[in-house]
């Protein structure tokens, strides 16, 4: 059976110079979760850079089968329509550029699209949706979703609508995920559905069930798929669209 290679989206920082009269180097790199979970799903993982024209980014997913935006910085609120809340945290407005436009072509061009944390935000404001900049400040009689735990380590409980894709692909009404976030999705583009809620009302999953595969989660199953089977099920259902 064919493996279908699977665009992951890179971070990026700078680390040391190459040498003494040399600038900082900027480096692009993918958390080894994500790699691993692809390829335990039966998928190819290819790392996608940091690159400024549209024409390579184009060009790169002309060649994937399906694409996995990854956690990161907060999301330029301006992509959105808002202005700076005091606790908007770092941004990187390059990347932003990126996943943007790569998120828009994988919609338009059909192929598989899963989000994760930063993920589901990106997909939220790439068609038009709102976040929530600040849950602790923005909202009220919230859970912590920014555990100060392991990405192994299971945190809170969400609750998954019986009728969207994300219960077809795990077969449950509840499970317990991991949680790294201060933001969440607020308002829901047009056109997708809250597929999963945490006990205190924030979308923790959401769909477009008008399209095969696209699906955002704000938790981060690729921390652990290797011991969770609805963890697992996800990258094996991405895969699965892929083919």
């Amino acid at each position: 059976m064919s493996r279908p290679l699977i665009a992951v989206t890179c971070s990026t920082f700078y680390g040391k110079p190459w040498g003494e009269y040399s600038n900082n180097q900027r480096l692009d790199y993918v958390p080894q979760e994500y790699i691993a979970s692809v390829e335990m799903a039966g998928g190819l993982p290819l790392c996608l850079p940091l690159v400024e024209d549209p024409e390579t980014i184009g060009a790169i997913m002309e060649r994937v089968d399906g694409l996995i935006l990854t956690g990161g910085p907060d999301i330029n609120p301006q992509f959105y329509d808002q202005e700076p809340r005091p606790n908007l945290g770092e941004i990187d407005y390059e990347l932003d550029l990126l996943e943007l436009e790569t998120a828009r072509m994988a919609v338009d061009t059909g192929r598989p699209v899963l989000g994760i944390c930063r993920g589901i935000q990106l997909l939220a404001a790439a068609f038009g949706g709102e976040l929530i900049q600040d849950i602790p400040t923005e909202t009220e009689n919230t859970l912590n979703h920014d555990q100060k735990a392991s990405k192994a380590v299971m945190t809170h409980k969400v609750f998954i609508d019986r009728s969207s894709l994300l219960h077809e692909i795990v077969g449950q009404e509840e499970i317990w995920v991991n949680s790294k976030h201060h933001q969440a999705v607020g308002t829901l583009p047009q056109g997708f559905a809250a597929a999963a809620h945490s006990s205190d009302g924030l979308i923790e999953a959401m769909e477009n069930p008008n399209y095969p595969f696209l699906l955002g989660l704000q938790w981060h199953p690729e921390g652990t798929s290797g011991v969770d089977e609805p963890s697992l099920r996800i990258f094996q259902a991405l895969v699965e669209a892929c083919r």
